[in-house]
């Protein structure tokens, strides 16, 4: 395992760490204790943080597929930023749903915050001449973003 992969075990054992200490909360409540709304957000956003650092693990360790940590890093920090550009904003529903959706929404933006300067670390440099199939613009054809290079 390199350095990149004692990284990602250790932040994923920190957000374990930290939902741990919100889940303590609910154990610690006596007969008179109340959880009040703040302790369910905690355990929400620390749920969701650590729900992204398990991905990466999971793709290190061999869960889903086998990944060197940069590979499981950066695919990690694609879904995360997809599941932030597609979520739907939650205009009605009840207040544990649009709780929830933002503790979602947290827990993405603190995974991407965490690994934004290892994300930079490692990404590849990009070759500006050659456009990703990915990356495509619908609608556009190729040869109008590229230029014609005949």
């Amino acid at each position: 395992m390199g350095r990149l992969e004692d990284l990602v075990s250790h932040y994923a054992t920190a957000a374990r760490w930290e939902l741990s200490e919100a889940l303590s909360r609910i154990v610690s409540l006596d007969d008179e204790g109340t959880l009040g709304d703040k302790d369910l957000g905690r355990i929400a956003y620390a749920y969701q943080r650590l729900s992204w650092w398990q991905q990466v693990t999971d793709l290190t360790h061999g869960c889903e597929e086998t990944l060197d940590g940069g590979t499981a890093l950066l695919t990690v920090r694609r879904r995360a930023r997809e599941s932030l550009i597609n979520a739907r904003p939650m205009n009605n529903g009840g207040m544990f749903a649009q709780a929830m959706a933002e503790s979602r929404r947290g827990g993405a933006r603190a995974f991407l915050d965490a690994t934004e300067k290892l994300a930079e670390a490692i990404a590849l440099p990009i070759d500006h001449g050659i456009r990703p199939a990915d990356t495509d613009i619908p609608g556009i054809e190729r040869s109008s973003v590229e230029g014609d290079r005949s």
